[in-house]
């Protein structure tokens, strides 16, 4: 193996591992929202309240703002400019922060209007709720922004492990507010300051890395100013291109709080359990690969049509057993979450909305990497023109699904959309900047992934039949064989599966750079 393929596998499984640390202490925070809030009028207005700041932090902050900063700076101190790269953050800060403080002050002074503007289907009741949740947390996105900004430094040197930490961070803190407000009966307006609280604890984590590794805030000088104009050239086109699954997940939120209360939280918590795999293996992957990919253009472009085809083989590899997985815990996951603040009707629609939702997760997972690659080639206009198309599919298929079917047609408009992305990034790949696909290559690898993923889903299918004999049998074990008990016991299978599958992976030929 490669010192580079060592290196780059090597930083991929730190992030994931961190990322399915934080994704699983995720579950545990979701669990605790809805013993907290229940599913209804409070739920939604609180998710609505919530996905404002985060919203924004992913489009303006760790997303568009990353992709436009990260290869400013990496070539920067790639070219031995640190002073400059230095310079460079004190008016990114300045810039952004700036932005971010005037956002701040317009919320605080009409929160009920941006409330009525993103949830025009809310009532009154709900959108009274929401405005109070709203002005308390918004501060979460300058913390969050200012914590994006000191990645790119500590992306640019290597540094990946305060970053991808930050996420469990926030949600150590959040989960024990909520175990607080639940034990001490708090006013939802506590929970909220924890929300704040988290995000600036995770902010000074990132000072203290940025500061370890010799980096400063330095005087602005007329290199740094130059450096600035590049990355906010690259901003503006980069805040539709890289964030188009976030923007999408806003647009499906307001377009469904039209519909009966309790669908905004229901498709909220559907969509939190999608993002396991797709940030374990997409996220992961893509934040590894961004700084790669930037440093690869200055000096082997080529090189980045043999990272498609490798890219493509690991997602589909990886992303399709974990999806079928998802697809059938959907129910007893949902029956767990929801427990007794939830009907079986709520239980069965929140598992219908999961197996929608992973039915993209595919094309959701590609369209992180495919991304990256224009942003690196620095060619935001293809990135735009594809993220504007599949915005523009996303939006006309929430509004006639949610009239056919209501909150599955949202659900499906997603997958549907980030199909159309894919296939049009690669299209753009191919014309504008002479990608190869190597279908041939892909069609061989999907034969014998084929047969691997048939061998091992009925291995899987049978190991859980003896193993539900057993429990039957053994009446301590009946914890395992529903609800959240079940969903252990196939998770388990299903990774020790999954590791089984890698491990004889060269069995049925299958191979790929980045599963060695």
């Amino acid at each position: 193996m490669s010192q580079q393929r060592k290196a780059l596998l090597g930083k991929m499984a730190q992030v994931s591992g961190l990322t399915l640390f934080s994704r699983f202490l995720g579950v545990i925070r979701e669990t605790l929202l809805v013993r907290y809030f229940g599913v209804g009028v409070l739920s939604d207005a609180f998710v609505m309240a919530f996905k404002i700041p985060n919203f924004f932090r992913h489009v303006f902050a760790e997303g568009a703002l990353s992709a436009a900063f990260i290869p400013e700076f990496v070539k920067l101190v790639k070219q031995d400019k640190k002073q400059t790269a230095n310079s460079l953050m004190t008016q990114a800060f300045l810039f952004f922060e700036g932005i971010v403080l005037c956002m701040y002050l317009f919320v605080l002074l009409k929160a009920e209007w941006v409330i009525k503007i993103i949830a025009p289907g809310f009532g009154v009741e709900q959108v009274s709720a929401a405005v109070p949740f709203l002005r308390i947390m918004f501060p979460f996105l300058l913390f969050i922004s200012s914590s994006a900004l000191l990645t790119g430094a500590l992306q640019s040197v290597n540094h990946f492990f305060i970053p991808a930490a930050g996420s469990a961070l926030i949600n150590i803190v959040v989960i024990s507010t909520l175990a607080a407000c639940l034990t001490f009966n708090l006013v939802p307006k506590w929970l909220c300051v924890g929300f704040v609280v988290a995000a600036f604890i995770q902010f000074l984590s990132h000072l203290f890395a940025y500061f370890y590794f010799d980096f400063s805030f330095a005087p602005l000088t007329q290199k740094a100013k130059e450096s600035f104009k590049a990355v906010l050239a690259r901003f503006l086109p980069c805040f539709l291109g890289v964030s188009v699954f976030e923007i999408n997940l806003f647009v499906s939120s307001v377009v469904a709080s039209f519909l009966p209360k309790g669908s905004v939280s229901l498709l909220y918590y559907s969509a939190r359990f999608m993002n396991i795999p797709l940030g374990i293996f997409a996220i992961g992957l893509s934040t590894i690969l961004l700084p790669h990919f930037s440093r690869l253009v200055l000096y082997a472009p080529r090189r980045l049509s043999f990272y498609l085809i490798e890219v493509t083989k690991f997602v589909t590899w990886a992303i399709v057993p974990s999806m079928m997985l998802l697809m059938y815990i959907a129910h007893p996951l949902f029956t767990f979450l929801l427990g007794k603040k939830g009907t079986p009707e709520q239980m069965q629609q929140g598992a219908w909305l999961l197996a929608l939702y992973c039915a993209g997760l595919v094309f959701l997972c590609l369209n992180k990497i495919l991304l990256n690659m224009f942003y690196a080639l620095k060619d935001t206009k293809s990135a735009s023109f594809v993220s504007g198309v599949c915005a523009v599919i996303n939006i006309v298929g929430d509004i006639v699904g949610m009239y056919f079917f209501g909150a599955a047609g949202i659900a499906a408009a997603n997958g549907i959309a980030a199909a159309s992305m894919t296939a049009a990034c690669l299209y753009f790949l191919h014309t504008r900047h002479d990608f190869r696909f190597h279908i041939v290559d892909y069609a061989r690898f999907l034969s014998r992934f084929g047969i691997q993923l048939a061998i091992g889903s009925i291995l899987f299918w049978s190991l859980l039949q003896l193993a539900l004999m057993v429990i039957v049998r053994f009446e301590i074990l009946a914890f395992f064989a529903q609800g959240i008990g079940f969903c252990f016991i196939s998770i388990g299978l299903g990774l020790a599966l999954m590791l089984l599958m890698f491990f004889t992976r060269r069995w049925y030929g299958i191979k790929s750079y980045f599963l060695g």
